[in-house]
């Protein structure tokens, strides 16, 4: 393909850069000409600042941003394609694997990571700078480039060829890195089955792609409208909001509920009418299923199609089944030691939530209730015993969290914890609103950065907005030493309420476990020692493993000194009780185990063995639940985390297996007489130092000198609390 672009400026200034570069070498073909924008130098730099502490922000818009990232596509490909050609005329052995071939890439990287980070900003913060029907296209070529390093068979052998007892252990991770997203990218592959292996991700890519719109037409089917204010009275604001068909007014009638994950099943917890209740959950257990009325968004066979290609990938790829190759990319060392582990909870999950659920059923009795409590029931009724019995109403509670006031505990935590002092810094970076705040990182002795973030926290209409996803973190910078040592640096955005009359923005409990639980993540990324982009941060850390810091983070939630100094009502100062936080957290949480057991159970069943998903769910539904199933449970077919995403097959244990491990870690910080900063420092110098450098189960046994369980987990839950020893 023949690029035209910036007629002579393209030819004279990147083309030689890349003499060697695949888009020189490839013969002009009519038709095929691709035109590429005038871009200047100094604009590339202004914005990429990739020597500087912070992005320039200011004077964005989206050709400068379309520009920019569409020549960084060619300095990259072409970079790859540069050392190709470099590892395919030397000799083996007369190369330093690091100087010659992985640090170059890394700096490659970095630039290309920061310009994808300045515009994943700019789409998430302000949509009118940056559009979706712009940034897609830009993000799905940018994940597409990214990939090239690890679709290179030069790069693939070298790392290889490599002698790992050479190499600091940093090192061993980030070869280890190339050679596993090699394989599973099929380097390994004779031609005429990687030819195959190809064909077939890309047919299972569009048969995942069918059955989310598949799953989303379904959803927009049902219609259920709300015109009785009394019905919605108790409802939080943030779902009206979402409900109401007058945006400008949500108090407004009418409200439509819709089956999106994030207001159907709110919409079951608040709702006082029964039978509406009742109709949407049936709705949602229809939807995608042979039961819908209309067949042509059935999911039923496009489930076993989707199990059916990934089993053949995997098989291409030399695994036993789709489970064992998900393996690779995980901290468990089995799928039975997973299982097993899933087991053990089931085990004392299951007779709690029959305890639970009879609890809930005598409740609802003295309530005026004279039903069987069923599924559509369950969240409604366990929220009036949770307000009866603790006085925790989410909406109540909100007056108690102003966003200021838990921003002030969490920096707190982090320096009884870590040893960091986090500081606002006004007029220290470029900002992208004037409602962002950029703050630094300090070691609590000693004046020198160690960090860099930016909090977006509040909602705006201009700002991205997904029902069900409540904030993102982008990273902007890692840790790494290449070309020379730079400041992490990342922004949280979030969609939070935004002060309003006067009276400054407030939490709901749920979205402070938000803030604490993305703040680590932050903290994972930017406290980060290591010198490779490759490994630092999140980047490496096993699909299981990521959520370990973040829940961590969310259990300190839990301990009153911490709870004291986030919560003051906003116009009193008055404090919540702290005496009653334990039973708070156990509420109901044999039933909550155990649905995350099933979908964890059924998804790891479809992706290791061949039984057809409807006996799966026939066999394994009362193992989970005390109440029969529906006729119309097809739960597969609206399984999306699993079924409409490669990535989350055979992963989506990954989030109690997170939290297994972070309750086994935090059981530490309650022994008697065990020091919490000297534990914190370990934790910051474990979790947070490594990040990807280090296998996590390694990490865990430097800091706890021993494999993890799940007692800690069990008994944090109360799921013990029946046990006589």
């Amino acid at each position: 393909m023949l690029f035209v672009s910036r007629c002579t400026r393209l030819c004279q200034n990147i083309i030689p850069k890349h003499k060697n570069c695949a888009l020189t070498r490839v013969p002009s073909r009519n038709g095929y000409i691709v035109l590429l924008p005038e871009i200047s130098k100094d604009l590339t730099e202004s914005l990429l600042q990739v020597n500087a502490d912070h992005p320039n922000f200011t004077g964005l818009d989206v050709k400068k941003c379309e520009n920019t990232i569409s020549n960084q596509f060619i300095d990259f490909e072409c970079g790859i394609r540069d050392i190709e050609d470099y590892l395919n005329s030397v000799e083996d052995g007369k190369y330093d694997l690091f100087k010659d071939v992985l640090e170059p890439i890394e700096n490659l990287s970095i630039k290309f990571d920061q310009m994808w980070a300045v515009l994943k900003t700019l789409y998430l913060a302000d949509m009118s700078v940056m559009p979706a029907r712009i940034y897609y296209p830009i993000h799905n070529k940018a994940c597409m480039s990214h990939t090239t390093k690890y679709n290179s068979k030069p790069i693939y052998e070298a790392c290889k060829k490599a002698d790992l007892s050479k190499l600091t252990e940093e090192q061993v991770a980030v070869v280890n890195k190339f050679i596993k997203e090699g394989k599973l990218n099929g380097l390994e592959l004779s031609e005429k089955l990687d030819y195959s292996f190809k064909a077939n991700k890309q047919k299972c890519s569009a048969k995942q792609k069918y059955f989310k719109i598949r799953l989303e037409m379904a959803w927009s089917q049902f219609q259920q409208i709300i015109d009785n204010p009394q019905l919605v009275k108790d409802f939080p604001e943030d779902l009206l909001t979402l409900m109401a068909l007058n945006k400008d007014n949500p108090k407004k009638r009418p409200w439509k509920v819709a089956l999106t994950w994030g207001i159907a099943d709110r919409f079951i917890k608040y709702c006082p009418d029964r039978d509406l209740r009742w109709n949407v959950w049936q709705a949602y257990e229809k939807a995608g299923s042979p039961a819908d009325e209309k067949r042509e968004l059935n999911n039923g066979l496009e489930v076993e199609e989707i199990r059916k290609l990934r089993l053949e990938a995997a098989e291409k790829l030399g695994f036993k089944n789709y489970g064992e190759l998900s393996l690779t990319t995980k901290m468990a060392p089995s799928i039975s030691a997973i299982e097993d582990t899933l087991l053990t909870i089931l085990d004392k999950a299951r007779p709690l939530q029959d305890k639970e659920i009879e609890s809930l059923q005598l409740f609802s009795n003295k309530k005026g209730n004279e039903y069987p409590i069923q599924m559509w029931d369950v969240g409604y009724w366990a929220r009036l015993q949770k307000k009866e019995l603790y006085g925790y109403d989410e909406v109540q509670w909100s007056e108690y969290f102003p966003l200021d006031r838990v921003l002030d505990g969490l920096f707190e935590l982090c320096r009884r914890l870590y040893g960091i002092r986090i500081l606002e810094m006004p007029n220290r970076a470029d900002l992208w609103h004037p409602d962002v705040k950029y703050y630094e990182i300090l070691h609590e002795n000693d004046p020198s950065i160690v960090a860099g973030f930016y909090l977006d926290l509040c909602s705006r209409p201009q700002k991205m907005k997904a029902v069900g996803e409540p904030g993102w973190l982008v990273t902007h910078r890692t840790a790494s030493s290449i070309p020379k040592k730079v400041l992490p640096l990342s922004a949280l955005i979030m969609n939070f309420p935004s002060a309003q009359n006067k009276n400054p923005s407030l939490l709901s409990f749920d979205q402070v476990k938000t803030l604490f639980g993305k703040f680590g993540h932050l903290l994972q990324n930017v406290l980060c020692q290591v010198h490779y982009a490759e490994v630092s941060g999140l980047n490496n850390v096993e699909w299981d493993a990521v959520g370990i810091t973040s829940n961590f983070m969310i259990h300190w939630l839990y301990d009153k000194e911490t709870f004291d100094s986030i919560n003051s009502h906003y116009k009193t100062g008055k404090r919540l009780p702290n005496d009653q936080l334990t039973e708070i957290k156990q509420h109901m949480a044999g039933f909550n185990t155990c649905d995350e057991l099933y979908k964890s159970m059924i998804d790891l069943k479809m992706h290791t063995i061949k039984t057809n998903w409807n006996d799966l769910v026939k066999e394994m539904w009362s193992n989970y639940y005390g109440f029969p199933l529906s006729k119309w449970n097809s739960f597969p077919c609206r399984f999306a985390e699993v079924m409409s995403n490669e990535q989350g097959a055979a992963s989506y244990y990954s989030g109690l297996w997170s939290r297994i491990i972070a309750a086994d870690v935090f059981q530490s910080f309650k022994v008697p007489d065990e020091s919490t900063k000297n534990l914190g420092n370990n934790f910051r110098d474990t979790f947070f130092a490594f990040g990807g450098s280090c296998p996590s189960g390694e990490i865990f046994r430097r800091f706890k000198g021993r494999d993890p369980n799940p007692k800690a987990f069990i008994s944090d839950l109360g799921l013990n609390k029946d046990d006589s020893n």
